[in-house]
């Protein structure tokens, strides 16, 4: 059985894979207290002509700077927020064209030392296979699920200091080309941030801003950003990579060669 993710930060209100979909984002982030209770909730609508059932459960989002992003069991890492979140249905068995509030509460531990951001998965499976033809012409069962990301910011949000990890110039194609920037989070709260690429000729001339995405950045951990390079002529450039969080920004110098 093939499983199809929609992963994070962006906003799902339709989807081709199936009827379920989801009304209100795939990330979910709250300003926690210590020994407190938080409430939450995921809309969900069946788009479809039939009745759709989902299953509701939680799993772990497991980051490194050095590998792929995977989910694991919940509590797979120290800042799993698992154990504090309860769902008030595991099942739901979706009418035509209903909208449903899966609700949810955290209740954060009254215990010292808790502060920064923590996070878990809310996943939501849709239990009726989709068939999916794949290019052999061979029909497939495939399944959604989404993984939304609950986040509890407890105590108050400090911006964490952000360093490069790596900075390179990426060649996929003859004709694309990427400036892939590693950054790293050193603070103790999810941080947000974008990249901007100021490129200058030889003879200090400004030629070319490039922007990226905003993307967030989780503790102690990286976040990829890929900065496309466009209608840059051949020759040798001196450019200034920028990280911004939206309070500081931080710097760093970047040398290209376009062929």
């Amino acid at each position: 059985m093939k499983y199809l993710s929609l992963f994070l930060s962006m906003l799902i209100y339709s989807s081709s894979f199936g009827s379920v979909v989801i009304l209100n984002g795939l990330t979910h982030i709250h300003a926690a207290i210590a020994g407190e209770v938080t409430m939450g909730k995921i809309s969900v609508q069946n788009n479809g002509s039939r009745d759709e059932k989902i299953i509701i459960y939680q799993e772990d989002l497991l980051l490194s700077c050095d590998r792929k992003t995977v989910y694991e069991k919940v509590n797979s890492h120290t800042r799993s927020s698992a154990n504090w979140l309860n769902l008030n249905v595991n099942e739901k068995v979706l009418k035509p064209n209903e909208i449903y509030d899966i609700r949810y509460s955290v209740n954060v531990p009254s215990q010292k030392g808790i502060q920064g951001s923590y996070w878990s998965i809310i996943m939501i499976e849709g239990v009726s296979p989709i068939k999916e033809e794949v290019e052999s012409g061979v029909k497939i069962d495939s399944k959604v699920r989404y993984a939304i990301q609950v986040i509890n910011n407890v105590g108050n949000v400090v911006n964490g200091v952000l360093s490069f990890e790596n900075i390179a110039l990426d060649t996929r194609e003859k004709a694309l080309k990427v400036i892939d920037v590693k950054l790293k989070n050193g603070g103790l709260f999810l941080a947000k941030a974008k990249i901007t690429v100021e490129i200058y000729d030889m003879a200090g001339r400004k030629v070319k801003i490039l922007k990226s995405v905003e993307r967030k950045i989780y503790p102690e951990k990286c976040t990829h950003f890929e900065v496309e390079v466009k209608d840059l002529p051949k020759g040798t450039y001196n450019g200034i990579v920028i990280a911004d969080n939206g309070k500081d920004l931080f710097g760093s110098n970047l040398t290209l060669e376009i062929e």
